[in-house]
Parts: C-alpha cells; sequence; structure tokens
C-alpha cells in the first residue's frame, strides 16, 4: 500500500544547510506524487513532540528529514506511544550524521524518496536502553545506530555547530584532535551477556548498524536484523593509537585489528562508572550511566530497499579474529540448547574474565553459531 508520509524537517541540520533546501524538498516530495505535509522544527526535541502529535491524529507513516538525531526523536515517539505495530518509520538524509540512511541502502536523498513512494518496508532491530537522567531518576530511551559512553561520544557533544558544515566525517575527526589534550580513559563496571569486565578503557560501545560519526566504519558487517548488537570495548587508548582506530574505521574497519580493541556480539550490555559518565545514544545525549542494554528484534517498521546478503564479520578480541565458530561467545547466535552445552563444556577450561589491573581478557569460552 501507497503510504501517505507526514514529513518531521528539521532545518537546522547539516550545519543549518537544510533550511536552504527546503524548496527543492517540497518538489522532490511533490514530484513522487505525496503531498508536501510538512513541518518544522523548532527547538531540541520538537521533532520527538510534532511526531507524537501525528501518531495521535492517525498518522501511520513518519518521516524524519535531516540527521541520525531528527530520526532518534521520532523513533522515541513511536515507541513511547507503543505504536510501532501500527506506524512506520521513513528519514530523507539532510544532516551532519545520515548513518541511519546510509546503512539502510539511502545514502542520499533520492534514494531515500524512492523508497517512500515504493513502499518499501524492512523490520530492523531497535535497542532498548535504561539509564538516569541529570537527577538521577531513571528513564528509558531506544536507538537505531548506537549506544556509547566515554571519551568517543564527547566528541559529537563537543562539536561547533559551523564544524557541522564541513561535512559528514570532517567535523567529528577535526574535534577528536582538540579532545586529545584532555583526559581519554576512565574506569568502566561493564557486562557483556553475563561476562563482566572491570577495568580502564577509552570507551564502551554498542551498535545496531556499522556506521557512526558520518562515514566512519565502527562494526563492519553489522545487521540490524539480526537480533545482535556489536559490542566494543576501546581499551585505554595511546593518542597515537586512537588516531590509528580512527583512521581505522575510515578505511572499512580495520581498527578493530588493533590490540586493545575488542569486539562482541551481544544481545544485553551494562555498564556503569564511579565517573559521572554520559550517555550517548545516535550520536545524542540520552542520559547518565548507570545504563542496561537489550537489543529488540525487528522491532521497527522502517521504510528502506530490501535488505542486501552480506557476511558479517567475526568479532575479534586483542586484535585477532575468532575463528573456531563464527561468532564470539558473547552474545553469538546460537539456539537456548546450544549456548546451555558450550557453557557446561567450556566452564571447565574458561579463563577467569574478572580484573581490575589489565583491559585486555582472555576468553571464557566459545560458543557455536546456530542460523
Amino acid at each position: 500500500m501507497r503510504p501517505k508520509p507526514f514529513f518531521i524537517v528539521n532545518p537546522v541540520s547539516g550545519g543549518g544547510r537544510t533550511r536552504g533546501k527546503l524548496p527543492r524538498l517540497r518538489a522532490a516530495i511533490e514530484g513522487h506524487g505525496f503531498e508536501p505535509d510538512l513541518v518544522l522544527t523548532e527547538r531540541p526535541w520538537h521533532a520527538y513532540e510534532l511526531a507524537r502529535a501525528a501518531i495521535e491524529q492517525g498518522h501511520d507513516t513518519l518521516v524524519a528529514c535531516g540527521g541520525d538525531g531528527t530520526v532518534f526523536e521520532v523513533a522515541n515517539a513511536i515507541f513511547d506511544l507503543e505504536a510501532a505495530a501500527r506506524v512506520r518509520l521513513g528519514t530523507i538524509p539532510l544532516g551532519t550524521g545520515k548513518d541511519v540512511a546510509k546503512c539502510l541502502g539511502m545514502p542520499r536523498p533520492a534514494a531515500a524518496l524512492r523508497a517512500i513512494a515504493a513502499g518499501a518496508e524492512r523490520a530492523i532491530d531497535v535497542g532498548r536502553v535504561e539509564s538516569v537522567d541529570a537527577y538521577g531518576q531513571p528513564i528509558v530511551r531506544h536507538f537505531l545506530l548506537e549506544a556509547s559512553a566515554g571519551w568517543i561520544p564527547e566528541i559529537s557533544h563537543s562539536i561547533p555547530r559551523i564544524l557541522k558544515r564541513l561535512g559528514d566525517t570532517s567535523p567529528y575527526v577535526v574535534t577528536a584532535f582538540v579532545k586529545m589534550l584532555g583526559p581519554m580513559n576512565r574506569y568502566f563496571t561493564l557486562e557483556i551477556d553475563g561476562l563482566e569486565y572491570h577495568a580502564p578503557y577509552n570507551s564502551i560501545s554498542a551498535h545496531n548498524m556499522a556506521f557512526w560519526g558520518g562515514d566512519l566504519e565502527v562494526a563492519p558487517g553489522a545487521d540490524p536484523a539480526d537480533g545482535l548488537l556489536d559490542a566494543i570495548r576501546w581499551g585505554p587508548l595511546g593518542r597515537l593509537m586512537v588516531l590509528r582506530a580512527i583512521q581505522g574505521q575510515r578505511q572499512g574497519g580495520r581498527h578493530l585489528a588493533i590490540e586493545g580493541v575488542d569486539h562482541h556480539a551481544a544481545k544485553r550490555v551494562r555498564l556503569d562508572s564511579p565517573k559521572r559518565t554520559h550517555l550517548e545514544l545516535d550520536g545524542e545525549a540520552a542520559g547518565f550511566l548507570p545504563a542496561a542494554l537489550e537489543v529488540i528484534p525487528h522491532a521497527l517498521r522502517f521504510l528502506a530497499p530490501s535488505q542486501r546478503n552480506g557476511r558479517r564479520r567475526a568479532p575479534r578480541v586483542d586484535g585477532r579474529e575468532v575463528t573456531a565458530s563464527r561468532y564470539l561467545n558473547t552474545g553469538s547466535r546460537f539456539s537456548t540448547n546450544a549456548r546451555a552445552a558450550s557453557r557446561k563444556s567450556s566452564d571447565e577450561t574458561s579463563f577467569q574474565c574478572r580484573s581490575v589491573s589489565s583491559s585486555r581478557y582472555s576468553l571464557n569460552s566459545m560458543r557455536s553459531a546456530a542460523t
């Protein structure tokens, strides 16, 4: 069925460039046979308010026009109203960060409009997060791209608006160089599908899609429809290693070969820090630690081309790919019976993963993959 979309536009996205694109956007919408049912946001979280109002008025197709932050707000309105079963979400990528659209095969507005016009729909996974607000009160948010804490997310919080005019990736890279002048690591308590880690880290992140920060490929092969998150432990890297990690993401994910950058497939992640630490979701400030994350499989109806077939990259620990099975023990694709059998056999030969003196850990088991 051809959708009748309600377009929510963030005119200050893309460093303010979107406002100048409004006439072309209206023309493109009309060119695809839609009425330009379009509203503009005026402040942070206004897209959320507009989306809630549209859903309550009966709209069943919302299109976030802007960056990943606009998509994030509209998606959270859908979940807060428990409307995911009846409301579809689309996006026209116009902001500085357009990673959701890129990861779903729509790097340009024209491709996104074609998908919306065709009514092409996919069911994608969504991350659910329980954290606290600035006053310590519990809050629940949902993310499409990533959840992260530590030094890396502080970069996106620190980008001046004027730098966003430089494009998708350059603002993040420039700000990262500036942030290197200050402290870069902190102590975290982390749990990934039951395995605990206690150590200093640069950052901790969990990804539902492959990209973040513009064109940085942080989790190569991450599939937003596989029922898994890709958790990455960024150890206490020195400044040179951080530069290598940034460059590695620009080169298709080579950062995963760096010792101290460890990659896990996961269904649940919990993290905390003794230091007051911001939580970032999809590039947006979203409360503080402690936080509990979980993936909700196939939770959101998204207007996007059909999923491409591809191979998920095997996770790495201490820079080495785990090849004995397709995925690492922490959240791999396997059945309940396989999980129990693997845990029983691996417990006899496991190394303890708890440590307060090192960010490098031995694996305590390897589980077989199940498709």
